[in-house]
């Protein structure tokens, strides 16, 4: 069996304008795996299958509003969380999941506990790989790092901006991937992701390719973080701290420098079902070999026992 083959592709419509694309990889009888992408904006990747275990789990992945391939591309129009949450929602009961397991990074994560938060009874566990918390101190010390003066490669992407503008960068950057031309938008869009990139990497990035889809992602994910990504820092932790009999696993590359792993050290706080591992070495890369390998044992762990007691760490 080609696992690595949807199975079933297509496009579900919310009711308000929206076209929800998703697809099922993997085992059809398998165990529900609902992964949710990152950004805000960024869309799913296939390369992400090489990552789950298709053998055993019943993948499903979806394109949030505006992301990816489904559409209208880059709409920000009736594009929240709330919307998000409801998508996952009806794409559950469209595909007749059942109860699932719901698993994310970075955006991915918070957007997870926001639809937990609604529908626990929903979920036989949780994974959040690097959760973001949707913090304003997050997105400030992307857009405004402290090092910021001596920061080559804040200062590069700061240029991206009139000088005038680069202490307001965030507001200026949603403002014209809104209302600029495609040329102006594609150099934002080019300049974002080799900064991004850069902090992923902690060193230099490929020169980066720009189509239609890179400038969909930013003005999605620019909306987003303007707005807090409609949910906040306390929201989100309140979220987890609803949910006491929900299985889950956190993990965090130690040297992270775009999600802090403080913020799954305070998750496993507020979680009481959690365990948690800090991958040495890693950063937020989703494909680190350590965290490749964390990411696959937890999710093997949870076959095989149905929770991750033999997985990660109890207290921190």
């Amino acid at each position: 069996m080609d696992t690595t083959t949807a199975f079933d592709e297509g496009h579900l419509a919310s009711g308000d304008g929206h076209m929800i694309w998703y697809a099922q990889y993997g085992r059809p009888d398998g165990i529900p795996l609902f992964w949710l992408h990152g950004g805000p904006g960024s869309g799913s990747s296939l390369r992400h299958l090489q990552l789950l275990p298709l053998s055993r789990y019943r993948v499903v992945l979806a394109d949030q509003r505006g992301c990816g391939r489904s559409l209208p591309a880059g709409s920000v129009e009736r594009n929240d969380t709330a919307h998000l949450v409801d998508d996952i929602s009806r794409l559950r009961a469209h595909l007749r999941l059942g109860r699932i397991v719901l698993g994310g990074g970075s955006w991915g994560a918070a957007l997870a506990l926001a639809y937990a938060a609604q529908h626990a009874a929903t979920l036989r566990a949780l994974v959040l790989r690097a959760p973001f918390l949707a913090g304003g101190q997050e997105v400030e010390a992307f857009f405004q790092p402290p090092d910021s003066g001596s920061n080559e490669h804040w200062k590069e992407f700061a240029a991206l901006a009139p000088a005038s503008e680069r202490r307001r960068l965030l507001p200026w950057l949603a403002q014209r991937l809104a209302s600029a031309g495609r040329e102006e938008r594609a150099r934002i869009a080019r300049g974002w992701r080799r900064y991004e990139q850069q902090r992923e990497g902690g060193g230099a990035a490929p020169e980066v390719a720009v189509d239609d889809a890179l400038i969909a992602r930013y003005r999605v994910q620019s909306h987003y973080l303007l707005h807090g990504c409609f949910i906040g820092r306390e929201a989100t932790l309140a979220a987890a701290r609803g949910l006491r009999d929900v299985p889950a696993a956190i993990l965090h590359g130690a040297g992270d420098l775009v999600c802090p792993a403080d913020n799954a050290r305070m998750l496993r706080r507020c979680l009481p079902g959690s365990r948690l591992r800090i991958v040495n070495g890693a950063g937020h890369d989703p494909f680190h070999p350590g965290m490749a390998t964390a990411l696959a044992q937890a999710l093997d762990c949870f076959d095989r026992r149905g929770s991750f007691t033999d997985w990660g760490r109890g207290h921190d």
